[in-house]
């Protein structure tokens, strides 16, 4: 499965985007995401755009919620929210790090993995109905190769179903310390904050009755 590389420097601006819309609410953008939304697929196979079933690479058998082509579910089922995998260099051998930075481990994946705690998934937020969820380190499906390159590969636990209509569903990372990839030596593109950071953007979703 190819993975959807989220750098530092999308991260920063995913935070504003996640900001302005908590300040303005999500009005509009919901009433776009029903507007392009599509009824789901009575399986829960979810597939990317290279056609990789992400459920069987995950091994999830719900219905998943994150990749463009998987935003939409039947009220009542409960999903999984995927998000982008994190690479880094394969190993310490020849990993590029910014000035100033010295790893944890000597592999920046091991790096990542110690300082990983976990992710806040947060539904709806800036509105009245939101609701917030805290997950630690099982998050973490999958760690695979992808052109000599390993990747951490994530999705929740299930979820509870939401109500008919469109919603927004964001996701905050949170390291005990800052990570680097060891693939560059600019902390813009190459590094991950100590603390929380906003990893997506406030991501529409629907849900449909199931007479749709």
């Amino acid at each position: 499965m190819k993975p959807t590389r989220m750098r530092a420097t999308v991260v920063s601006a995913v935070l504003a985007t996640v900001l302005a819309a908590a300040a303005a609410g999500v009005g509009t953008v919901q009433a776009q995401a029903q507007g392009q939304a599509a009824v789901p697929p009575a399986d829960h196979n979810c597939l990317d755009p290279e056609g990789t079933n992400v459920n069987t690479f995950l091994g999830i058998s719900e219905r998943i919620i994150g990749p463009p082509a998987c935003r939409e579910a039947f009220v009542g089922e409960q999903w999984v929210r995927t998000f982008p995998s994190w690479g880094t260099a394969a190993s310490g051998d020849h990993a590029r790090y910014p000035r100033g930075y010295t790893p944890a481990l000597f592999n920046p994946m091991d790096d990542f993995l110690s300082k990983f705690l976990g992710v806040r998934i947060v539904q709806d937020i800036g509105t009245a109905q939101e609701k917030s969820y805290t997950f630690g380190p099982e998050v973490i499906r999958r760690i695979a190769e992808f052109d000599g390159l390993p990747f951490a590969y994530f999705g929740s636990p299930p979820l509870s179903s939401l109500s008919a209509g469109t919603h927004t569903t964001t996701v905050f990372m949170r390291l005990s310390a800052e990570h680097c990839d060891g693939l560059g030596r600019r902390r813009a593109e190459n590094c991950l904050p100590g603390g929380e950071l906003a990893y997506t953007g406030d991501t529409p979703v629907r849900f449909f009755p199931r007479n749709a």
